[in-house]
């Protein structure tokens, strides 16, 4: 009876710490989901409800925006210049649970042809469409997964077929 009720207790302790992942699992899922609607729409007006007040945010290009009030900022205006009408397609996403109330989410995502700096095509500033990972650092305040970091590379197609690490 005594080795029963370990292995009960051992399953029942399982199954509310999968119960529990799955849980936050999916909470990440759907903060990042309106993360990339946000992108599709071009509006941030429901940022304030994924990411932390000092979030930072490093991106593509290695600019490095710190608060939630600059990132905001920043992301509108690019996505009101060089990335109005692009497509974004979240392609796959991972998270991987650090402790409790820290996570960390690779997002593979889609991204369409663009006119960068300013959107306008100027014949020799098309770049193609690409994969992007982004490396989202959540923190869990308040029962609430948000994003407190983010880290954008573009994939390049030509380097990642010479990935040593893929031989």
């Amino acid at each position: 009876m005594k080795n029963f009720q370990v292995i009960f207790s051992f399953i029942l302790l399982m199954t509310s710490v999968f119960g529990f992942s799955q849980t936050d699992e999916k909470q990440i899922q759907s903060q990042v989901a309106q993360m990339v609607s946000d992108w599709n729409t071009h509006e941030f007006q429901n940022m304030d409800s994924y990411m932390t007040d000092d979030v930072e945010w490093v991106n593509i290009v290695g600019m490095w925006w710190k608060g939630r009030a600059e990132v905001k900022a920043a992301h509108q205006g690019n996505f009101g210049a060089f990335f109005k009408g692009v497509p974004f397609t979240q392609k796959s996403l991972k998270t991987r649970f650090l402790t409790k109330d820290v996570a960390v989410a690779t997002l593979i995502s889609s991204v369409g042809e663009f006119f960068p700096p300013d959107g306008i095509d100027h014949g020799n500033n098309k770049m193609p469409a690409s994969d992007d990972i982004l490396t989202l650092v959540f923190v869990k305040k308040k029962g609430k997964w948000l994003i407190a970091s983010g880290q954008n590379t573009v994939v390049d197609a030509r380097a990642a077929n010479n990935n040593p690490a893929k031989k």
